[in-house]
């Protein structure tokens, strides 16, 4: 496990603190789990974002199926006359 420094906030300070002792933990396992879940985060967006552009660009390209085929796709679920998924 590295080390790594950096200046906290003094109110930061005394909650990290509080809670720290409250939660019988010390402030780097704090650190670290907050830490851990704010990334976590911003990969998502990130792989959100990612998914967007693609969609964008499938839309873009006219790689779309329309609203109405779907639909008549779906009604057919469960049916005698069950219908594949539309194709783009």
């Amino acid at each position: 496990m590295s080390t790594t420094s950096f200046r906290l906030d003094e109110d930061l300070e005394i909650k990290l603190d509080c809670i720290a002792q409250s939660m019988r933990r010390s402030k780097s396992w704090i650190i670290n789990d907050a830490l851990r879940c704010y990334i976590q985060r911003e990969e998502k967006k990130q792989q959100m974002l990612r998914e967007t552009e693609e969609a964008l660009a499938d839309l873009e390209a006219g790689n779309i199926v329309s609203g109405e085929a779907v639909m008549k796709w779906l009604e057919s679920w469960g049916t005698q006359t069950e219908q594949d998924a539309p194709k783009l």
